[in-house]
């Protein structure tokens, strides 16, 4: 009994660093398509079309935005089928941790350029690292907050209760579990 109580804790564990890989690989993924719609966009602006280059890349970078809040929103961290995890909440925090990725983007620079004197190439492997790491993490337990497909199991004979004491309308699944989409995630 006890070998198939650790054995089946060991296999919670492994199921949720797999899914947190595939999260993190569905961030990237998302950011590679949004940054090179953000290129594509700004260099047929600027480019082809002649547009003014500080416009092009502000018009690419709304775009670009639109994309990554969509596919961050929407397939990385969703959290319902019902389309709630589309909220101006959701926009505004997403768009506040972009910002704040660009100050850090900035701040490596500083640092590394202007501080310490070294090539502007020296820059690229701590933008390219630290700054989506930090992304995924204000993504993940700020901007929307636990959502992440990465939900907690309820047993079907063992009804869960809303605020008020009434049973909670959750749908059952079909392995006999109930998930709760607003549920803490846990790693």
């Amino acid at each position: 009994m006890t070998e198939l109580v650790r054995s089946n804790v060991g296999t919670g564990r492994r199921s949720e660093a797999a899914a947190l890989m595939g999260q993190i690989g569905r961030f990237g993924t998302v950011g590679v398509l949004a940054t090179a719609a953000h290129l594509s966009i700004y260099s047929a602006l600027a480019e082809l079309l002649g547009v003014e280059p500080l416009t092009a890349n502000t018009i690419a970078f709304v775009l670009a935005f639109g994309i990554s809040f969509t596919g961050q929103a929407g397939w990385t961290f969703r959290d319902d089928r019902e389309g709630r995890w589309l909220t101006s909440a959701r926009l505004i925090r997403f768009l506040a941790a972009s910002i704040a990725g660009f100050f850090f983007n900035t701040l490596i620079v500083f640092v590394i350029v202007t501080s310490l004197g070294y090539q502007s190439i020296y820059a690229l492997p701590f933008m390219a690292t630290l700054v989506p790491a930090a992304l995924f993490i204000l993504n993940k337990y700020w901007v929307f907050g636990g959502a992440s497909g990465a939900t907690r199991k309820v047993r079907s004979g063992q009804p869960e209760k809303d605020g008020r004491g009434s049973p909670a309308a959750v749908p059952e699944n079909a392995d006999g579990t109930m998930e709760r989409p607003d549920a803490p995630e846990r790693i």
